[in-house]
């Protein structure tokens, strides 16, 4: 029992890090989208901080499928998570995030990247909040089987 205690403490903690990090790979992706329309940065930038911001999500979502694998078959929102990943990984297969320098000034082709960062913002905003409480149970699950160096 007190192995199960621990790594669902453990795997809690890396769920909540992992969608922490997604979290702010979006944030900073918008970021660098409306810096970018409200001209405040060059593309040169904007390609570096979006192209960054892209591989850092890309870590950090292989790292929340690696914790939500173990729960595929008994949690309602492993299959939702996964799916995502999916639909993000063969995005960027495809090369559907990509936008082209000559075209980086174009309103269609940075608001078609910032609908998918948002579909990917609010995915990661509800996760959030599920995964903090899972957490949060996970690690009061610890002081209730009295395995907590403090009881």
């Amino acid at each position: 029992m007190v192995f199960f205690t621990i790594f669902a403490t453990i795997d809690s903690l890396t769920l909540l890090g992992a969608m922490t990090g997604l979290l702010g790979t979006s944030v900073f992706s918008l970021k660098a989208i409306a810096d970018l329309e409200y001209d405040l940065i060059n593309s040169v930038d904007f390609f570096s901080r979006y192209n960054q911001s892209h591989r850092v999500e890309m870590a950090f979502l292989a790292l929340n499928v690696l914790s939500v694998l173990p729960f595929l078959a008994n949690w309602w929102l492993a299959p939702i998570q996964l799916l995502w990943a999916a639909a993000f990984y063969a995005r960027t297969l495809t090369g559907g995030y990509v936008i082209e320098e000559k075209d980086v000034f174009k309103p269609e082709a940075y608001q078609k990247q910032r609908r998918w960062v948002m579909m990917g913002f609010f995915i990661y905003l509800v996760s959030i909040f599920i995964y903090f409480a899972r957490a949060m149970c996970a690690i009061m699950d610890i002081h209730v089987h009295g395995i907590s160096p403090y009881d």
